[in-house]
């Protein structure tokens, strides 16, 4: 073949091949986005069918937790909110009561606030939330953005809380920029051909792993949301672990997991009275939990320039007896009745301390259940 004639053949197939490509982009770009969560899908659907799951690979936590309240068939009668503080809770910690735990590890108010608001557009209202207040509730620099990927729930649930407040901030409709208009340029690449390709191949070649065993490995994910792990033995050397927590503390740039920071951000403050305000006045019972600090670093904790900890633990106080709302526990744990020996690091506690800090609650529900 000539050397003319090979280019311009090659050439030929170049045109036709980008142009294929350009068309399938351009209208695949026009579909809605393919689920980016197979996975995380997979898993919540047979949660919300009663399994066991273990956890394998990377899985999004949040997206799990909110696929679960898309998912599950019925509202449960408590629901469970919070952190890593409480990712291991489940009914068995309190009472007889259905429940299910929508924590998720380093989650923040607006995460927990559009788990909220799935649960409310499903009609799901459950008669009981226990909540575990972090500290970082109220920084307005400790924002890590995993709402994002369900603004539209968070800015539906802000507007409706706002609604009550003479002036309305509507802090997270601010921080939701407007789309832009992509340019026909921007929308000809291989992006919408990726994505869609690999939605399709997670679809037809993911699958969830389900158990009845607690003793692998892997952690798990239970029908209650609770997650379980085997632990490590080391989380009951009482040396290790306060080497552990003070370890953490000098190095942890994350201060504000300890309630450092500049200031107690009132629009925040406001949400979350006006989140627990709406639960009160919807009929259910509001618990709250304050999960405490490691002996040997609390002190430092309060002596920290910056630490809002005692202030956030005052106000929540005064702002559940004005709702009514019954606190489990403190950020001080000398008043958490919690030991060093119920720690595995310098803020999570072991399953003796989990039950310490939930007994008051168990009982209440407990009875609560007996009616």
């Amino acid at each position: 073949m000539r050397p003319r004639i090979y280019i311009t053949t090659l050439l030929a197939a170049a045109v036709v091949t980008a142009t294929v490509v350009g068309l399938a982009s351009v209208t695949l770009a026009r579909r809605p986005a393919p689920d980016r969560f197979v996975l995380e899908r997979k898993l919540a659907d047979a949660i919300a069918r009663g399994q066991t799951v273990t956890l394998a690979g990377n899985v999004n936590e949040w997206m799990l937790r909110w696929n679960t309240a898309e998912l599950m068939p019925a509202a449960p009668d408590v629901a469970i909110i919070g952190s890593s503080h409480s990712l291991s809770v489940g009914a068995d910690d309190l009472g007889p009561l259905s429940a299910m735990n929508f924590s998720v590890s380093g989650s923040a108010l607006p995460d927990h606030l559009v788990t909220t608001e799935i649960l409310t557009a499903r009609g799901l209202h459950p008669k009981h939330w226990v909540i575990f207040v972090d500290p970082w509730f109220f920084d307005a620099d400790t924002d890590y953005g995993a709402w994002r990927l369900r603004s539209s729930d968070l800015l539906r649930i802000e507007e409706r809380l706002e609604k009550s407040r003479p002036t309305p901030s509507h802090l997270f409709a601010g921080r939701v920029a407007a789309a832009a208009s992509p340019s026909p340029a921007a929308r000809f690449n291989l992006d919408p051909i990726l994505l869609n390709a690999d939605a399709w191949l997670n679809e037809h070649l993911l699958s969830v792993h389900v158990t009845d065993r607690t003793d692998l490995s892997a952690p798990v994910i239970r029908a209650d949301g609770a997650r379980r792990a085997v632990p490590d033995p080391q989380m009951t050397d009482l040396e290790a672990v306060r080497d552990l927590a003070v370890r953490q503390f000098v190095q942890k740039a994350d201060r504000q997991r300890y309630g450092i920071y500049r200031r107690i951000d009132d629009t925040l403050w406001n949400l979350f009275a006006a989140w627990l305000r709406a639960n009160r006045e919807s009929g259910a019972q509001v618990w709250l939990v304050l999960p405490p600090y490691h002996p040997v670093i609390h002190p430092r904790i309060k002596s920290a320039p910056d630490s809002q900890l005692e202030a956030i633990e005052s106000r929540v106080r005064t702002l559940a007896a004005e709702l009514g709302i019954t606190i489990s526990g403190s950020y001080d744990p000398a008043k958490a009745g919690t030991p060093a020996a119920e720690f595995y690091d310098g803020d999570h506690l072991l399953e003796p301390g989990i039950k310490r800090l939930l007994a008051p609650i168990r009982q209440k529900l407990t009875e609560s259940a007996g009616r």
